[in-house]
């Protein structure tokens, strides 16, 4: 990590031009998973550029449901927001994080912040499969008074609710994608406790077709600062979209930094090149349903239309 850092901080392009500012993450998904999380955030905070190393509402809730020392550890770093994810009750839970026992973890998780002055901000991924579940899901947030819990400890509880973006591995779960109807299915008591309401999971894409068929410019999803995300075999992505093979920018080991930021830089993807040349209008001819209900934002639209583009026309394996 400390080579990689380096030779990002020494790169200059053909113009002279560098990197004026790094910020280093020593992980991909999940912060503090590892058992040396301590070290690494030192680590991350040597390699950033002064005042770059950055800490976000994300902690590893499978750490602080098994590391006693965690929370109180965590609790010294701002912000004292943890993000913690659920997709229903304890079934859909489980089978949304993709392992048996995760319910209980977001559980243990919560409690654990809560006694270090950590508000706990959830995060509830509704599909077709958990609306049976939303009645009991509202009941639980009451039982737990989370709300008065959060004013105890000086901070606010915050509920969102929303969608799973169509891309990577999640574009498989299209099919459990809410649609208009099962709107009526989500109580009302659940929408009251939710910031932003139902607004996160956005209209049907009947309705957002006209808008995005005018369209004429292509995608804007770049974010504020340019940020990259590598892998453990070392390949690159731009820090956009999904890591998938039309997105991927090189390999640090074979093609090194300066091979990895010439194709950023040139744009020379096929993702990037969509993205400075494909107009929203075109997507949406292609690939927008007339008819469908399913409910999207309009960013989670553009990204399934950008997949499917990728899974159609992509020459890279």
């Amino acid at each position: 990590m400390r080579a990689i850092a380096a030779e990002f901080k020494d790169w200059r392009d053909s113009s002279g031009r560098g990197i004026r500012e790094l910020a280093f993450f020593s992980w991909w998904r999940e912060p503090d998973y590892c058992d040396d999380y301590r070290e690494l955030w030192l680590l991350e905070q040597e390699l950033s550029s002064p005042g770059c190393a950055q800490r976000f509402e994300l902690l590893s809730t499978w750490r602080l449901a098994r590391d006693p020392t965690y929370a109180s550890w965590a609790a010294t770093l701002p912000p004292k927001t943890c993000q913690i994810s659920f997709f229903g009750m304890q079934a859909n839970t489980d089978w949304g994080m993709r392992r048996r026992g995760a319910w209980h973890d977001q559980l243990l998780a919560t409690e654990r912040c809560l006694e270090v002055g950590i508000a706990p901000r959830w995060q509830l991924f509704v599909t077709k499969r958990c609306l049976d579940d939303l009645g009991a899901f509202a009941a639980l947030v009451k039982r737990l008074e989370l709300a008065e819990r959060c004013r105890a400890i000086g901070q606010e509880f915050v509920l969102f609710m929303g969608s799973i973006t169509p891309e990577s591995s999640a574009y498989a779960l299209e099919p459990l994608r809410l649609e208009a109807a099962d709107l009526a299915r989500i109580p009302p008591e659940l929408e009251a406790m939710c910031r932003e309401g139902l607004h996160p999971l956005g209209q049907p894409e009947a309705v957002w077709l006209p808008e995005l068929a005018a369209d004429p410019h292509p995608p804007d999803i770049w974010p504020p600062k340019p940020a990259l995300a590598v892998n453990a075999k070392l390949d690159v992505y731009p820090n956009v979209a999904e890591p998938a093979p039309w997105w991927r920018l090189g390999n640090l080991q074979h093609d090194g930094v300066a091979g990895v930021m010439q194709t950023y830089c040139e744009e020379m993807t096929e993702g990037m090149r969509i993205l400075r040349e494909l107009p929203v209008s075109a997507l949406a001819r292609r690939y927008g349903q007339p008819a469908s209900t399913r409910l999207y934002t309009r960013s989670d639209l553009i990204a399934r239309w950008l997949h499917q583009w990728g899974a159609e026309h992509s020459t890279v394996a």
